[in-house]
């Protein structure tokens, strides 16, 4: 009987350290992340009104447009139907009409025509260069108007 006790007891100690060394620990990204909220991927839209919302973790956004970079800062970009560069220390601008500069965690494109569309949304430096890595979401979308 006493040796059933030992086993029991070892076996028991044995999962308490399994159970603890198994746990995760958690992990602090120090990396920009950007997730686009809302519209949805694939969305079908029935407003020539596109709200692009997002959420930045991880990142500053500063009125410090055409300043030198500093880690951790900066400010979006929105695209519309354009293919935004996504190499480091490069600028992240596109041509102009496709995109717009700002530091607001939303904005609003008027006017967009029916069809399909691609949105991209990009975390970049103060001087509108690309971050490293980078920080984009390609969001497309459908627009329908009756």
């Amino acid at each position: 009987m006493l040796k059933l006790k030992f086993i029991v007891i070892i076996l028991l100690c044995s999962s308490i350290v399994m159970v603890a060394a198994c746990r995760p620990e958690p992990v602090a990204s120090e990396e920009a992340r950007l997730l686009v909220l809302d519209p949805s991927a694939e969305a079908s839209l029935y407003s020539s009104e596109i709200n692009v919302r997002t959420y930045v973790e991880n990142f500053n956004l500063v009125e410090k447009i055409g300043q030198n970079p500093a880690s951790g800062e900066g400010h979006i970009i929105y695209y519309l139907d354009v293919t935004p560069p996504l190499i480091k220390g490069n600028s992240a601008l596109t041509q102009e009409g496709s995109y717009v500069v700002s530091t607001q965690k939303s904005y609003i494109w008027h006017n967009v025509t029916p069809g399909s569309h691609n949105l991209w949304v990009q975390l970049v430096n103060n001087n509108d260069t690309c971050l490293e890595p980078a920080a984009a979401v390609r969001v497309p979308i459908n627009v329908i108007l009756k």
